[in-house]
């Protein structure tokens, strides 16, 4: 396992980016790509974008990938196995791994975007370099929607409910109006499509 390639894929509200990287023991980029995640034509859409991307990357390394890791917004029901709480909502009540590993034909690895970046810090990037001896690590991520990862001593702590870390949806002001949560004010709401400089001098 340590020298098979690994495939993998973020997915955003806007884009779709794809690696391919030599191998677990040597985390170099053998190819790299990016397309517009074009949420606004569906959950099926989505899906297709997935398999074009993968197929890029097949293409261009020349490797068959066994496996697929994916970051992506909200988070896999633990308990129901659908993804809830995803700013790109049309992925929102839908089993996304199963429907991948249909599509695709290989084991699909689903975890939230914010927890990949958490723990991708705490392990490999600037964490062990500034601060080595950290236990706790709290990763932010700010871009068409915003998220939080947290780490103990290396590992995710994603809670009973698939959610831990996540501040998206606590309330912060009345402003932001209704949220696709059902709630209103979120985190999540009020900063939506806002700078983030301007905000964070208030």
């Amino acid at each position: 396992m340590q020298n098979l390639p690994l495939f993998g894929l973020d997915i955003g509200g806007t884009k779709i980016e794809g690696v391919v990287l030599e191998s677990r023991a040597k985390p170099q980029p053998i190819c790299r790509f990016r397309i517009p995640t074009e949420a606004n034509l569906g959950y099926q859409h989505i899906i297709g974008q997935v398999a074009k991307m993968l197929e890029m990357l097949r293409a261009e390394s020349g490797l068959k990938p066994q496996q697929l890791g994916i970051g992506h917004p909200g988070t896999l029901d633990p308990n129901t196995g659908v993804i809830k709480n995803a700013n790109t909502t049309v992925l929102n009540g839908h089993p996304f791994n199963k429907d991948l590993e249909t599509r695709l034909g290989i084991p699909v690895r689903l975890a939230n975007d914010a927890n990949c970046f958490a723990v991708a810090e705490a392990l490999m990037g600037a964490v062990p370099e500034v601060m080595p001896n950290a236990e706790v690590v709290f990763g932010v991520i700010l871009g068409t929607g915003v998220g939080g990862g947290l780490v103990v001593r290396g590992k995710v702590i994603t809670g009973r409910q698939g959610i831990a870390g996540e501040w998206r949806h606590n309330f912060l002001d009345d402003s932001g109006g209704p949220c696709y949560c059902g709630h209103s004010g979120c985190v999540e709401k009020l900063f939506q499509g806002q700078h983030w400089s301007t905000i964070m001098q208030v």
